[in-house]
C-alpha cells in the first residue's frame, strides 16, 4: 500500500533529524571558535560589546566575548540529550500511526509496556532482537530522566540499563552525562537503531 501522507512526514523528519542535530552543533561550535580567535588575546576579551542578533527587536544582545564563549562551548550535553528528546518524540508517534495500519488498533507507545506490545505482534516480532529491544528501552528511560529528572538517574535507568549492559557504574541521582564514556557516540548508536526501525516499519507498511 502506499505510505499515508502522515506517516511519510513523520519518517521524513526522523530520517532528517540527524542532519538538523548536527548542523546545530557545528554552528555552536563554529561560532564559538571565531569569537575565541578574534577576542581571547586582546583587551576586549572581558569587555561588554553587542553582537548582531537580527531576530531581536533591539538587533542585539550584549556579552563579554569570553563570557559568550563559555555558554555556546557548555551546550554539547544539551544538544544531544535534546535531539534523542525529538527523535523519540517523532518515533512514538510513528509506532501510534504504523499501529493503526498494522494492527487495526493504536498503541500509546509513550508507555514502555505498549511500545514493547508493538514490537510483539505477529506483522512485527522479526524487527527487533531482544538485544535491541533493551537498547531501546535504555534510550527511552535516558530520554525520560532528561525530561523529568534534569538529567538525574532514576530507578527506571538502573533497571533498564542493567537488563541492557549488566550492573551499571553510576547510581541512582548521578548526572546523565556521567553514564557512558562518550554521550554523543551513544545517542549516534541510538539514532542508527531508530532510523534501521524506522525504515523497517516503512517496509511492513508497504508490504500491506
Amino acid at each position: 500500500m502506499d505510505i499515508p501522507n502522515k506517516i511519510k512526514y513523520i519518517i521524513e523528519r526522523i530520517l532528517k533529524s540527524e542532519d538538523r542535530w548536527k548542523a546545530l552543533y557545528m554552528a555552536t561550535w563554529g561560532w564559538s571558535y571565531q569569537i575565541k580567535a578574534q577576542f581571547e588575546k586582546t583587551e576586549f576579551w572581558e569587555k561588554t560589546k553587542s553582537f548582531g542578533l537580527p531576530a531581536s527587536k533591539n538587533k542585539q544582545h550584549f556579552y563579554k566575548p569570553k563570557e559568550l564563549y563559555s555558554i555556546l562551548t557548555s551546550r554539547d550535553g544539551e544538544f544531544t540529550i535534546g535531539h534523542l528528546q525529538t527523535l523519540f518524540s517523532l518515533f512514538e508517534e510513528l509506532l501510534n500511526e504504523a499501529s493503526k495500519i498494522l494492527f487495526n488498533f493504536e498503541l500509546d507507545t509513550s508507555k514502555w509496556k505498549n511500545m514493547k506490545k508493538f514490537f510483539n505482534q505477529d506483522d512485527t516480532k522479526d524487527i527487533l532482537t531482544k538485544k535491541d529491544i533493551n537498547e531501546l528501552k535504555l534510550a527511552k528511560e535516558t530520554r525520560n530522566c532528561f525530561i523529568h529528572n534534569g538529567s538525574k538517574i532514576d530507578k527506571r535507568w538502573l533497571d533498564a540499563y542493567r537488563d541492557a549492559r549488566g550492573v551499571p557504574t553510576v547510581s541512582m541521582g548521578s548526572e546523565l552525562q556521567k553514564s557512558f564514556s562518550n554521550i554523543f557516540h551513544q545517542i549516534e548508536n541510538w539514532h542508527g537503531l531508530i532510523v534501521n526501525i524506522t525504515k523497517k516499519i516503512e517496509g511492513k507498511i508497504i508490504q500491506k
